[in-house]
């Protein structure tokens, strides 16, 4: 497809959106032991202390890879932060730019006539509230979306010789910068080794993946000699019911669609039950009056999920006479490389997780950046392309601007509120500190 205008100026909007999501207000940060110990460990490093070999235990009662932490000293070395509101500042334009690789990448790669889908992708990343949550904090999955789409970028060209040793060396690193990224670098792997035609198979430079998976994974030595020292906590996996709740997936398609908020805003916690939920959707508040657009948003997006439903239904009514193999290469997802690396992430990634029984937490979720929003543009559109006006086009626009104004009423809420300390937000930045001042 030919960038029209319109497509442009749609664009520009969406990156200006996403800008001023994540920027707007930055005091208004959550500031809880976390943020504090990467905000402190970014100002001592090379400083007053060595760089380290393990950095802050997970969700998963494993310490992270020191990288998880050496990524906040590097970042605020280069960008001179020494407060940890200039840090944040520094990681949410970095997000940001991760995503403008998604746009840098379709332009590059992409066939024009196959590029909405990728467009569609930009523009939702880019107004998510999933997205704007987790991109204004200070942890290490801000920094996903660009080593993910390094990561992409070197697997798309892997018969070249530079692009498989990009997809090697990305492969290793991404998972020392949040333990997530090991589950996708791998399914990537496995997928590609298992399921690609033996002609890609033949064409992809293998002994330079190899070189550069070996040289991205040396910072990892000393990381496994803590473990081995220090081993891993029972409480690592969770049991077979854990499993059975499909977090991963529910994760992956919620998140997507932008919802919810309810634990950062005090769902399910203690007495504020359902009570941070029930008055943020009533916001913006109009000289104290509500107005409930935020409520109306959300509506917005369930009715999308509830068309997009039917309308997978519908596709599947027509394809289920086929044969199995059919089936088979579909879920491999050997219609296009696109489709062969989103469900190498959907399928693989999401199984490896689960057949492990770990205690999944959305956050995980940032690392499968932009697959999430690719399959989301890609299912609306799906056998839409023939016509002048896909109805799916017409929901993906209903559905980006209910997250719009989501994730606008979200920022607006902690402004309001100085943060959600009901929920697992807890009180910004600029109240913690003043806290701490007293």
């Amino acid at each position: 497809m030919k960038l029209s205008s319109g497509w442009k100026a749609f664009l520009i909007l969406a990156f200006l959106a996403g800008f001023l999501l994540r920027t707007l207000n930055v005091e208004d940060m959550e500031y809880k032991e976390d943020e504090q110990y990467h905000y402190t460990q970014s100002q001592v490093i090379g400083v007053s202390a060595p760089w380290p070999d393990v950095g802050i235990p997970s969700g998963a009662f494993i310490v992270n890879p020191g990288m998880s932490v050496w990524v906040f000293a590097a970042l605020a070395k280069v960008t001179d932060a020494h407060t940890p509101t200039e840090l944040a500042r520094s990681v949410q334009l970095f997000a940001l730019l991760g995503i403008l690789l998604l746009l840098a990448f379709t332009f590059r790669y992409i066939d024009p006539k196959d590029r909405e889908p990728w467009f569609w992708a930009f523009a939702l990343a880019m107004v998510n509230p999933i997205a704007i949550l987790y991109q204004r904090k200070l942890w290490p999955e801000p920094f996903l979306p660009v080593f993910s789409m390094l990561l992409l970028m070197g697997w798309w060209n892997r018969s070249k010789k530079g692009a498989a040793w990009i997809w090697g060396f990305f492969g290793a690193i991404i998972g020392q910068i949040h333990m997530s990224g090991f589950f996708l670098a791998g399914s990537l792997f496995l997928w590609t080794l298992a399921f690609s035609r033996p002609e890609d198979r033949r064409a992809t430079q293998w002994r330079y993946w190899v070189s550069g998976s070996v040289l991205g994974a040396l910072p990892l030595i000393p990381w496994v000699q803590y473990l081995l020292a220090h081993p891993t906590h029972t409480s690592l996996e969770n049991g077979f019911g854990e499993a059975l709740q499909f977090k991963y997936w529910v994760f992956w398609i919620s998140g997507a669609f932008g919802l919810h908020l309810g634990n950062t805003l005090g769902l399910l916690i203690g007495d504020s039950q359902w009570e941070q939920v029930s008055d943020f959707v009533r916001y913006p508040l109009i000289a104290g009056h509500a107005t409930y657009l935020v409520g109306l948003a959300h509506v917005g997006v369930i009715a999308t999920m509830a068309w997009m439903t039917l309308n997978l239904v519908r596709f599947l009514e027509k394809t289920l006479t086929r044969d199995w193999r059919t089936w088979r290469d579909r879920i491999i997802g050997r219609e296009s490389p696109l489709a062969f690396a989103q469900n190498s992430a959907f399928f693989g990634a999401g199984i490896l997780m689960e057949v492990l029984n770990l205690n999944i937490r959305r956050y995980y979720l940032s690392v499968v950046f932009p697959f999430e929003f690719l399959w989301l543009s890609r299912a609306a559109l799906r056998n839409n392309s023939q016509k002048p006006e896909p109805p799916g086009r017409k929901w993906l626009a209903l559905l980006w601007l209910c997250q719009l104004v989501i994730s606008a009423g979200f920022v607006y809420y902690v402004h309001v509120n100085q943060g959600s300390t009901r929920g697992d937000y807890g009180d910004a930045y600029h109240v913690v500190i003043s806290k701490g001042k007293k």
